[in-house]
């Protein structure tokens, strides 16, 4: 009997499953092995939730990483839901960073499945939980999981970011190591600024957009009023607004702070009823597409931050 050529088909479908099959085989063990990086021969695939998680990451992982901010520029990622494709990009990682805590709650829904599926996860808040004190009762009721905001903890988030990556590619420990400790410098450096900037002012209550600086306030000796809670979509009532302005008149505050991701308006309108001005308080929650234009970065806007609460707060000069 002759061979059709028709009979090809089967045979060469045959073929493709069998090279299918095994390719995913082949690279599901290395996966499990966190050794995707041997597989792709490209840079450690790193996603971050939002930006200063993607900002460290870069810092940390230099020229052997290629980092991803889900979140976009511009948008503020208490409430973002990522697209299919970037939940897909997530699974083809080596690395998801996400703070948790309520801030970016599609990455602790992801985490579990990613985790089977062989990327490597770092939570942030369970990360601070096992680093921080047992909060008070008070501090309990009113957790703040902003914990990027402050410096020193900043420097213990590159260095966990620094040994998940040498796990990852210890081929390359030592520079992710060399890298931390230069990013952690300016991070040192960051805090003594804080210190010095803001040890000897006459107000020590600052009224801010949102619930986003208990751990920078706590760190640096001042007190936060915030407008609205952790998340900046959670309005306060006309009573709780009136309150504000009453405290603000009597502590004698002449700035009231608003956010560049989150609408002005509560934050003007406290301030026309107090008499008081506007200044930035940049919760770092991610970059404008103005701010990344201009080459801004986390320290730089935690500098910006520093010059503001030193206007706000009536520092003496340095």
């Amino acid at each position: 009997m002759p061979f059709k050529k028709s009979h090809l088909f089967p045979i060469i479908a045959v073929f493709i499953v069998i090279i299918f099959a095994g390719t995913i085989i082949f690279r599901q063990q290395f996966l499990s092995r966190g050794d995707q990086k041997k597989v792709m021969g490209a840079k450690v695939k790193i996603t971050a939730s939002f930006y200063p998680l993607g900002e460290f990451a870069r810092k940390v992982g230099g020229d052997f990483v290629e980092v991803s901010s889900v979140t976009p520029s511009g948008v503020e990622p208490h409430d973002f839901e990522p697209t299919p494709q970037q939940v897909v990009s997530v699974y083809d990682s080596n690395l998801l960073i996400f703070n948790g805590g309520g801030v970016d709650v599609w990455a602790a829904h992801l985490a579990p499945s990613v985790i089977k599926y062989g990327v490597h996860v770092l939570e942030i808040d369970k990360l601070m939980t096992t680093l921080l004190p047992p909060p008070t009762s008070e501090e309990q009721s009113a957790f703040d999981p902003h914990f990027w905001l402050n410096p020193v903890l900043a420097e213990k988030q590159v260095e966990a970011i620094r040994d998940e990556l040498s796990i990852i590619d210890s081929v390359h420990a030592d520079i992710y190591r060399k890298n931390a400790e230069m990013y952690n410098d300016a991070l040192r450096n960051l805090d003594t600024a804080f210190k010095t900037g803001l040890e000897s002012c006459t107000l020590h209550t600052v009224v801010t957009s949102h619930a986003a600086f208990a751990y920078l306030a706590k760190q640096y000796g001042f007190i936060q009023l915030p407008i609205s809670g952790i998340s900046p979509d959670e309005e306060p009532s006309a009573g709780k607004l009136a309150e504000i302005a009453v405290q603000a008149k009597k502590q004698g505050i002449k700035y009231i702070f608003f956010e560049t991701l989150v609408n002005p308006g509560l934050a003007k309108t406290l301030a026309r009823e107090v008499g008081a001005q506007t200044l930035v308080f940049n919760p770092l929650e991610g970059l404008t597409d103005v701010e990344i234009a201009a080459g801004k970065d986390y320290v730089s806007v935690m500098q910006e931050n520093l010059q503001n609460l030193r206007i706000a707060m009536g520092c003496t000069s340095l």
